[in-house]
């Protein structure tokens, strides 16, 4: 089995070939890559010196993604159900208000070239219960809008989760993955809707289980499974990956799962009580 890809910036020994120019080139382009290596459509330009949209921006997700999508030269256009107060504002963030499940988002989307999402369900027992549909009807609207802007590209945040994950401790898999029963069906359907979408560059990035931390450039990736260990997922990690994914072209139309090992005290039990349920 091959193991998880781990970022980092090694050339292919099978490139070095000398007094080859194009080899040369092609060895050059993969030196320059990001952190997060992944698979790229041929013939398909990076999105450098562009404008993305972030639906979610105001989350914790997506304040991290806001956050990299600027460090990475990005234009970012925060898309909210409300705007932000003057000093929680960004310089080089265009901000627009809409409302996902109720508004036309083309008109929230004009101008931009990508867009990612960062909607999500937090967990509650209401929410467990009965799910407000972002994943569904959200992002189906967000995918109508899109259509009519002529936007292309899309990464969204689904949960590795929605896939038996053989890497997962007996211990979750028998309490957290059921009680998210119904969220997850909605991740589901969220990807299903994604496949079927015609003329659609699209990315469902699979996370592990989110911990709200800042990037360390450790984060594990594999295709739709986890690679083992990789339990967690930091938040400042999962945002540099969503924007690697659209500046750069990647996994285009794929399902990354994505995570990295955490200390003990973040993997246990009792994390889940304070993190999951909230104790």
């Amino acid at each position: 089995m091959d193991r998880p890809r781990r970022g980092s910036l090694k050339l292919d020994n099978s490139l070095r070939v000398r007094g080859n120019i194009a080899v040369g080139i092609a060895v050059w382009k993969r030196s320059i890559a990001t952190i997060y290596p992944g698979k790229r459509d041929a013939g398909v330009s990076n999105l450098s010196q562009k404008r993305i949209a972030v639906f979610g921006a105001s989350g914790a997700t997506g304040r991290e993604v806001v956050r990299h999508a600027l460090r990475a030269g990005l234009e970012v256009v925060a898309i909210d159900r409300s705007q932000p107060d003057d000093e929680d504002r960004l310089e080089g963030v265009t901000y627009r208000q809409a409302d996902v499940l109720e508004d036309d988002l083309a008109d929230a989307m004009e101008g931009c070239d990508a867009v990612i999402s960062t909607l999500g369900v937090a967990f509650s027992p209401s929410n467990a219960m009965s799910p407000p549909p972002l994943y569904t009807k959200g992002t189906g609207n967000i995918l109508d809008g899109m259509q009519r802007a002529g936007i292309g590209r899309i990464v969204v945040i689904s949960a590795a989760f929605v896939a038996d994950q053989p890497s997962l401790p007996k211990w979750f898999k028998l309490t957290v993955v059921p009680a998210l029963h119904n969220i997850l069906e909605q991740m589901k359907e969220m990807e299903a809707s994604l496949e079927e979408a015609a003329n659609l560059e699209w990315t469902a990035v699979r996370p592990a289980w989110l911990i709200e931390k800042p990037a360390n450039g450790e984060l594990l990736v594999d295709d739709e499974n986890l690679p083992q260990e990789a339990f967690r997922c930091r938040i400042g990690d999962l945002g540099a990956f969503m924007v690697d994914c659209v500046k750069n072209e990647k996994h285009v139309r794929a399902k990354p799962a994505v995570g990295a090992p955490e200390d003990e005290k973040f993997e246990s039990p009792l994390a889940l009580g304070e993190e999951f349920v909230g104790l």
